[in-house]
């Protein structure tokens, strides 16, 4: 029987990505109200109420797809699908995540993290040339147990909040599993040419609830 590790996977309504921000702004309201700053005070407390739904960790009820499977890993908007050529990819499906979106990465599939590599850098505009070489980002490789290669590559652009990872290489994972965090990015998913999409450009996706499609089987 196969045996899926436990991740350390934060239950809180609140991911554990926003404590200290939200603790900052309970500080500086505590802070500006001792001062006698009443409008600097209702800012922080504002603020308090923006950062608990930018970092909101909600539980979703989990779609029971076939095996064979691949769900959305963020929430967001289809911007674009390309079919690639001359790759051992056969669709790249770019999902662009804002602020309203909510940040919880969740695994398309099950199976293996074949490869984690997480790079620090700026988080520039993604329209800025140098954005994709320059800007903070995850690149990870989910194999399933067919051995269909799912890579989700996850580009941080204008976020206050860094990218945040609660996964290893060579773990076990279960589809719509969380295993990281990004606050407005792009995600890049490529699939294999064995995968029938299920979607289309300008679709509003679901981190775990939305089906990016199925592998076929190949004869």
């Amino acid at each position: 029987m196969q045996q899926w590790q436990t991740m350390k996977n934060n239950l809180f309504p609140i991911s554990k990505n926003g404590f200290q921000y939200i603790l900052y702004a309970f500080i500086a309201s505590i802070v500006f109200a001792i001062l006698d700053l009443e409008f600097f005070s209702f800012l922080s407390f504002v603020l308090i109420f923006a950062l608990v739904y930018f970092f909101r960790n909600p539980e979703r009820e989990i779609s029971i797809f076939d095996a064979g499977s691949v769900v959305s890993p963020v929430d967001g908007e289809v911007i674009s699908i390309e079919e690639l050529s001359q790759s051992e990819y056969g669709y790249k499906v770019v999902v662009k995540s804002g602020y309203m979106d909510t940040g919880v990465l969740r695994a398309p599939c099950d199976g293996y993290i074949t490869k984690v590599a997480l790079q620090n850098g700026a988080r520039l505009s993604f329209s800025t040339p140098t954005a994709q070489a320059l800007n903070a980002q995850l690149e990870l490789l989910f194999k399933n147990e067919k051995y269909n290669t799912v890579k989700v590559k996850h580009i941080l652009t204008r976020s206050f909040a860094p990218l945040a990872l609660s996964i290893f290489q060579s773990q076990s994972i279960r589809q719509s599993s969380r295993y990281g965090f990004m606050l407005k990015g792009y995600t890049e998913i490529y699939i294999p040419n064995n995968f029938r999409l299920n979607i289309h450009k300008g679709n509003r996706l679901k981190a775990s609830q939305s089906l990016l499609g199925f592998f076929i089987a190949i004869p």
